[in-house]
C-alpha cells in the first residue's frame, strides 16, 4: 500500500480563516432587541374588572402551574369568591389553555417574556393587570 500525501485535508482547515473577516449571522440581541413576533405567548396579563374568579383556569391545566389565592386588593365586585390566578412560570409550558377555557376572557398573554431572579420563590407570579387598567402614569402594578 502506497503513501499519498492529501493535500487538501491539510489545506482545508485553513479555509476556515477566511470566515473570520465576514460579517457573523447571529443577531446583536442586547443591544438591538428584536420585538417578538404576532401572537407570540409571552407573560399572562389578567384583567381583574372582568375576572369571575372561577378557577377554571387552574382546573385546566395539565401541570398544576395554576393557584387561586386570596388577595387583599379592592377587585372585581363579580368575583364572589375573591380569588385571582397566580401563576408558576417553573410549572407552565404556556400552552394557552388557561386563556382558551377563561369564560369572561381576563386571562392574556403579553409579549413580554424576559424575567431572571436568583430567587426561585419570584416565579410565583401575580398576573400583571393589562395596560388598559394600569394607572395613570400607564406603569403596571408591581409583581409580588
Amino acid at each position: 500500500m502506497a503513501w499519498t500525501l492529501d493535500i487538501k485535508g491539510l489545506t482545508q482547515p485553513f479555509s476556515a480563516l477566511g470566515h473570520s473577516a465576514r460579517k457573523p449571522h447571529t443577531l446583536d440581541y442586547p443591544r438591538r432587541p428584536t420585538p417578538p413576533a404576532k401572537g407570540y405567548r409571552g407573560f399572562h396579563v389578567n384583567n381583574l374588572d372582568t375576572c369571575a374568579g372561577c378557577g377554571n383556569c387552574q382546573d385546566i391545566c395539565m401541570n398544576e402551574a395554576i393557584d387561586m389565592i386570596q388577595v387583599d386588593d379592592d377587585i372585581n365586585p363579580k368575583n364572589a369568591s375573591g380569588l385571582i390566578p397566580r401563576i408558576d412560570y417553573g410549572r407552565c409550558c404556556w400552552c394557552g389553555l388557561c386563556i382558551d377555557v377563561c369564560g369572561p376572557d381576563s386571562l392574556a398573554f403579553e409579549t413580554d417574556y424576559i424575567y431572571v431572579s436568583p430567587d426561585p420563590n419570584s416565579f410565583l407570579y401575580l398576573p400583571k393587570k393589562r395596560a388598559d387598567e394600569a394607572g395613570a402614569d400607564g406603569e403596571a402594578p408591581q409583581q409580588p
